[in-house]
């Protein structure tokens, strides 16, 4: 072999063997001096857990329990007392605020004439509307049952909840 290979060889091994040795100085001095010092501290004392109870079993009886799924007696007995032959007529025709909700009308005015008291009222449908006493407004089988200056009383008619219906009140508030 030549002694410009040769030397070439040679060169290719010993410079990995120069890198590696340059590479295993000690540059991490300041990190093991920190592995050292925590190392060096008093280990601490770790707080006990604290005490479980024990579990305490209790055994039900089947007998003393009603039966979730059915009805109670006094649920029955009100059922048989709800209805008192309150319900909605649904035969009749709906009137054009029967569409939305009663929380989304707004009464804002007032109009009397020759003894007649009107309301006016605004819809999400921006129409303006004109009603009176006798009216239904709302989804819930509302009748306007007063109007005065500053508000609106309906009379609505939702279901019990028993399987019959019951009368509720609603309120109007003129809009400011």
């Amino acid at each position: 072999m030549a002694p410009d290979v040769l030397a070439k060889v040679a060169f290719a091994c010993i410079l990995p063997l120069m890198l590696m040795t340059a590479c295993s100085s000690d540059s991490h001095s300041d990190l093991s001096a920190y592995v050292a010092e925590v190392e060096a501290r008093k280990a601490g004392r770790i707080t006990a857990l604290p005490e479980i109870k024990g579990y305490e079993s209790y055994a039900y009886s089947k007998q003393d329990l009603r039966d979730p799924f059915k009805a109670s007696i006094e649920e029955s007995l009100a059922d048989v007392t709800a209805d008192d032959g309150l319900q909605p007529d649904i035969q009749r025709n709906k009137e054009p605020l029967e569409m939305f909700p009663l929380d989304s009308l707004r009464f804002v005015g007032h109009l009397e004439q020759e003894g007649r008291v009107w309301a006016v009222i605004t819809a999400p449908d921006t129409m303006v509307y004109r009603v009176e006493e006798g009216n239904y407004v709302g989804q819930s089988f509302g009748r306007i049952v007063l109007i005065s200056e500053t508000q609106i009383d309906v009379k609505e008619i939702v279901p019990s909840g028993l399987g019959g219906w019951t009368e509720r009140d609603a309120t109007l508030m003129l809009a400011e």
